[in-house]
């Protein structure tokens, strides 16, 4: 009989155990964890040329593109709503330290791009598929801050630019209760098209950049 209650206070416990593990209800939450950012730099010059300095014509253009992907770690704060029907709603901002790095090569042109940082606002909406278990999608804006570094095979760094520009991002992730309080979570961010000016070529040559950016960001969030 002893092992009988016994093995029913247990059941008890950890049934309760259970289902104390779900979402919060409407409050602040802070998040942090790691950011893997993956930066594509694609580089465009117009060889062509009407003569030394007046600018580029109709002449050859050459592409090319380099790829780096590196960890670093983010910080951020938001609110999240509950609504009717398991679904929610939050609101965050950010910041990232960010450390990815190209160096493109297009004939005797070097454009080297350091990411420095990141930071920005994500709107999530979502839906609860169990009470420890949700899914979600987000867009938001985010201010990516680097150094564009200009120089050429056969001389030494010409210009060196600080940036800031400001993207579309989109992407979806996941999260799960740990327990009442805290949760863990993965989701996958997506920059296109960032374009940004960059000291003209000498000859008058025009340099078109571009980058791309794809994260992927693990971590956890704690709500008040």
């Amino acid at each position: 009989m002893k092992n009988q209650i016994s093995t029913a206070l247990l059941i008890a416990i950890g049934t309760l155990g259970v289902s104390s593990t779900s979402f919060a209800q409407d409050g602040f939450y802070v998040s942090g964890g790691l950011n893997n950012t993956t930066i594509e730099q694609g580089l465009t010059r117009n060889t062509g040329s009407n003569g030394p300095t007046t600018g580029p014509a109709d002449g050859p253009s050459l592409s090319s593109r380099d790829r780096d992907t590196s960890a670093s770690v983010f910080l951020g704060l938001g609110y999240r709503w509950e609504l009717e029907n398991d679904y929610f709603t939050a609101i965050e901002v950010f910041y990232a330290d960010e450390t990815a790095e190209t160096t493109n090569i297009n004939n005797v042109l070097i454009s080297n791009v350091e990411l420095d940082s990141s930071y920005g606002i994500d709107f999530r909406a979502g839906l609860d598929v169990t009470d420890r278990f949700g899914v979600y999608g987000l867009i938001g804006a985010t201010n990516y801050r680097f150094d564009s570094n200009l120089a050429y095979t056969f001389a030494p760094p010409t210009d060196l630019v600080e940036q800031d520009e400001w993207a579309l991002v989109y992407g979806a992730g996941a999260e799960i209760a740990l327990t009442n309080r805290i949760s863990g979570f993965g989701e996958y961010r997506i920059s296109t098209d960032v374009d940004f000016d960059t000291p003209r070529d000498k000859g008058g040559i025009v340099s078109e950049n571009e980058l791309d950016f794809a994260g992927l960001r693990t971590g956890i969030r704690y709500r008040f």
